[in-house]
């Protein structure tokens, strides 16, 4: 009887051996959803002096997770701890399941700075040498992943190579968010493209014409830019980091580009440079490793030309050349250098009223005849010094003043409205002598020469209040519109 008891007690001795020994390799499929069986922890930095900058300027110790599994995994709300004795001593944020969540093959870095404070994916713990860490589920019991940090020298990490196996190496230099397969060449990196004088040509997330420069990775492995500096002067070569926040965006695979907002509004986002904007006058624009001190590539560039870009061609050559008007192709930020459109004007009498009683007044509160002028082409067009005429017969009876480029450029895509009402004391975009009669007449547009006709249109007799236009902006078919559009688009 005794020897039986003893054998009881022996097998469920084994039993719960057996079963913790499985909550710890991870293998305990009852406890946790099989996904989490290839959730890991797959690299760390205990020891970061320079090798790579958190969010808050300082070097914080850090742990990459990977999930090798085919399912996506939130980690909100699971734990990180240093101390195998208390399990659930630091949570994972659960406020911002947009951050935590893990999609197939993808990685995330946990900040190990003591910081909680700081956001969703600061941990409230410091990793130390030799000491053993762990991921555990969120019933703050089950283990899903723990190593062992040992000494680690300093900038360097510790990783799975391949990512999710068993097999550790240290890193040099550390790959936080992107594979440890996939060792980063930062040697290939280049200021690719720039554009210091942007008055109409890209546009950034906000709709502002913003001074931008365009990275470009000329090296066949992929770089996170997160951490290094942008500069516009290089006694200063820390000027402007780029966050790290977001790999996913900051990010370049072998032959991607990534644009840089030169606006010192880092508010919005952080491609947006928080201490850099770009001088048409010229000046110097800086590419720094994270350490602050490595240049990775710079320039020293000129006076530049409204909306004119300059770049390499092909990307990442020693060739410079200017892109847009006047020259072979239009800029392109984000894209392959010399594949832009020819840079082209293309104007029209887009819309006009030819009876206005009211329905449109302009900045003096006077119902005038109105004619719109629509630029189709890619870059802007000053037409100060054309002529506009109400008989193509006569095409210099009202010439559009010269005085003041900035009223009279109309910007690509963009419209103009001259006022045909004889009054040019009360603005330059007031014609001198033309008033339209709704009876039906012509319109034409003439360059500054006086006999090259841009563009005409012979009308008949109008509805009071009612615009007549092309349809699309720009287009062959004319159409009535019951509700004018002036200065925007024909519907």
């Amino acid at each position: 009887m005794k020897k039986l008891l003893i054998l009881l007690l022996g097998l469920v001795f084994m039993i719960v051996s057996c079963s913790l020994d499985d909550t710890t390799d991870n293998d305990n499929d009852t406890d946790i959803p099989d996904a989490l069986n290839a959730l890991v922890i797959n690299e760390f930095m205990s020891h970061n002096d320079v090798g790579w900058p958190g969010p808050n300027d300082d070097y914080p110790d850090w742990i990459e997770l990977y999930n090798g599994s085919d399912e996506t995994i939130d980690v909100g709300g699971m734990y990180v701890s240093d101390d195998l004795s208390n399990l659930e001593l630091s949570m994972i944020g659960d406020d911002a399941p947009e951050i935590t969540t893990m999609a197939p093959g993808s990685y995330l870095v946990l900040i190990a700075d003591a910081n909680p404070e700081f956001g969703t994916l600061h941990l409230d713990l410091k990793l130390s040498d030799n000491e053993d860490f762990a991921l555990v589920y969120s019933d703050g019991s089950t283990i899903v992943d723990q190593t062992n940090s040992d000494v680690v020298p300093d900038d360097m990490s510790m990783g799975r190579v391949p990512d999710g196996t068993d097999n550790w190496e240290l890193i040099d230099p550390s790959t936080p968010g992107i594979s440890n397969s996939e060792v980063p060449d930062i040697t290939k990196l280049v200021i690719n493209e720039f554009l210091a004088s942007n008055d109409f040509g890209a546009i950034d997330e906000n709709g502002d014409h913003e001074d931008w420069i365009e990275i470009y990775n000329a090296g066949t492995t992929t770089v996170d830019l997160g951490g290094m500096y942008v500069t516009d002067d290089l006694t200063n070569l820390m000027t402007s980091m780029i966050p790290i926040d977001d790999p996913s965006i900051t990010t370049l695979a072998p032959g991607e580009y990534l644009l840089l907002w030169a606006d010192k509004e880092p508010e919005q986002g952080i491609l947006h440079l928080d201490d850099v904007k770009l001088s048409g006058g010229g000046e110097q624009i800086g590419l720094t490793d994270i350490d602050g001190v490595t240049i990775l590539d710079s320039l020293t560039y000129g006076e530049q030309v409204t909306d004119v870009s300059f770049g390499r061609i092909p990307d990442g050559s020693e060739t410079w050349a200017s892109f847009g008007a006047g020259y072979d192709t239009m800029p392109t930020p984000g894209a392959a250098n010399g594949t832009g459109e020819a840079p082209f004007v293309a104007l029209y009498i887009n819309e006009f009223l030819a009876s206005n009683d009211s329905t449109n007044v302009d900045e003096f509160g006077e119902y005038d005849d109105w004619i719109e002028i629509y630029n189709a082409g890619n870059i802007a067009k000053d037409i100060g010094g054309m002529w506009v005429t109400d008989d193509l017969e006569a095409l210099e009876t009202s010439m559009i003043p010269t005085d003041d480029p900035d009223v009279t450029t109309i910007p690509p895509g963009g419209y103009l409205i001259l006022w045909a009402d004889k009054q040019p004391e009360q603005g330059i975009l007031h014609l001198d002598d033309v008033k339209l009669s709704g009876d039906g007449e012509d319109i034409g547009l003439t360059d500054v020469d006086g006999v090259t006709l841009i563009d005409s249109y012979t009308f008949v007799a109008q509805t009071t209040d009612v615009s007549e236009g092309r349809m699309p902006d720009g287009g062959d078919t004319w159409e009535n519109f019951a509700v004018p559009t002036p200065g925007a688009p024909n519907e």
